[in-house]
């Protein structure tokens, strides 16, 4: 006589929690957008940077309106953080969003390769906090030092009135001037870059595809001994040869 025994099952799991699958839900959704999800996957990719609102159309080649409405569903989903800094926005993925999902999808699906064409001038920007230090002294030496085919610019999170008096000592002792007053780090000077050399505010930087972007641990002359800024200055100064080196 032959035995039937009953299939055996999966015991009763507990039901998933409503709330949390209604968030979940919700993110599934923003995500299930093409255009949605490459955004994220770029900003994720720019983490821990944020990426300016500004870059998006040309980026993505679609309307500021239509980038608009994706980016504000994106941060309504949780996914994205925003944060406005002047008449500009930038997006960072949300601290308390979980990027496990983003992390995975990053991992399989490959970039796309965005080249620049090639351009007669080389652009190359200085920034630092204050643009009265280390970005002074980096424009100007580099400006003694390139060639017709580089463009100087330089300019500071957070600038200062004045280039600080111990910097212009130090540029004067090797015939220099500083570069020009301080100035803000606009976007569109950021956009305009083919380099971007940072030396302390690499994380308030905006990205943008075909940049090249440097940060240079560079200490702060700001209040130092002579001797102590000359040696600053002369480590600029080897650092802005090795890159115009690189980019000749």
């Amino acid at each position: 006589m032959t035995s039937q025994h009953a299939p055996n099952c999966c015991p009763a799991p507990a039901v998933a929690d409503e709330g949390r699958c209604r968030d979940a839900a919700s993110i599934f959704a923003a995500l299930s957008d093409v255009t949605r999800l490459q955004v994220a996957l770029f900003i994720y990719r720019c983490s821990p940077n944020p990426v300016c609102a500004c870059s998006f159309p040309e980026v993505f080649n679609i309307s500021r309106s239509t980038i608009s409405h994706h980016l504000t569903k994106l941060v309504n989903a949780g996914i994205l953080g925003r944060e406005q800094q002047g008449k500009w926005a930038y997006y960072s993925i949300a601290s308390e969003f979980d990027t496990q999902f983003l992390d995975v999808v990053a991992k399989h699906v490959p970039q796309q390769t965005t080249r620049r064409k090639e351009a007669a001038v080389t652009k190359i920007l200085f920034a630092c906090r204050q643009n009265a230090g280390r970005s002074q002294m980096a424009a100007a030496i580099a400006q003694e030092l390139a060639t017709s085919d580089v463009t100087i610019m330089s300019a500071g999170t957070e600038p200062a009135e004045e280039v600080h008096p111990e910097v212009r000592d130090a540029l004067a002792e090797i015939g220099l001037e500083p570069f020009a007053q301080p100035e803000k780090l606009d976007p569109a000077k950021v956009k305009m870059a083919d380099w971007v050399i940072t030396m302390g505010c690499g994380e308030s930087c905006p990205i943008f595809p075909g940049t090249h972007y440097e940060d240079w641990e560079v200490a702060d002359p700001s209040g130092g001994p002579t001797e102590v800024v000359r040696e600053i200055r002369d480590d600029i100064t080897k650092r802005v040869k090795e890159l115009l080196s690189r980019i000749s």
